[in-house]
């Protein structure tokens, strides 16, 4: 009896296995076919197609722009912060402050490199 429920579970596993391989392939289909439309969509909205094989290039482009698109000047925002900061501080930043706090975190770790600022504990950060 046990033997029988082992048998039926581990068919079970391999259908759906099987259905999960067919649905994976429909994504992709699905997302080529997006892809494609995206594309039409910009010919006819009169922009510039080029290769455009990796679409998710634009977002990750997008994340480095501060609001309303433009370009965040670090030496500008690292300017404008106190002697003594933290990340919460530069959180409040009006345009640093778009970013994602791990993003933020990876600018000073930059400074730090650079020799502009350096850690004095915890979260507290001055500049050099």
């Amino acid at each position: 009896m046990a033997t029988d429920l082992k048998v039926n579970v581990r068919r079970l596993v391999d259908r759906l296995k099987k259905e999960l391989a067919v649905a994976t392939g429909q994504v992709a289909a699905l997302r080529d076919e997006i892809k494609k439309h995206e594309l039409i969509y910009d010919m006819l909205d009169g922009r510039k197609t080029g290769h455009r094989s990796r679409l998710g290039r634009s977002r990750a482009r997008a994340l480095k722009r501060g609001p309303r698109g433009a370009m965040i000047d670090w030496t500008a925002v690292f300017a404008t912060l106190p002697e003594e900061f933290t990340l919460d501080s530069l959180l409040a930043h009006k345009t640093a402050g778009e970013k994602p706090r791990s993003y933020l975190r990876q600018v000073v770790a930059r400074w730090s490199k650079e020799g502009r600022a350096r850690r004095t504990g915890r979260g507290m950060y001055e500049k050099t």
